[in-house]
């Protein structure tokens, strides 16, 4: 499994979070998800897919999603390229 960026969103709220594969599979894990089903909740998220599961809605973050916020982030500041 690869570290891919995430956006989590607790559920009945809201409030979204960008986040990534590694700190929510260790989360999964203590919530005692099962090898198996963390690798389905990967490959889905990898496909594309919303996936919902232990109180967490996860979607995997696009490249437009990344780009607004390096330009949100860099709005104030000078960029050198």
């Amino acid at each position: 499994m690869q570290n891919i960026p995430l956006i989590a969103a607790l559920e009945g709220t809201q409030h979204k979070v960008s986040t990534d594969w590694f700190a929510i599979m260790a989360m999964l894990k203590t919530r005692e998800l099962s090898e198996d089903d963390i690798n389905n909740v990967y490959n889905e998220l990898c496909a594309g897919l919303r996936v919902t599961t232990r109180g967490l809605t996860l979607s995997k973050l696009s490249a437009d999603d990344l780009n607004d916020k390096i330009i949100k982030q860099s709005e104030n500041k000078d960029i050198l390229i």
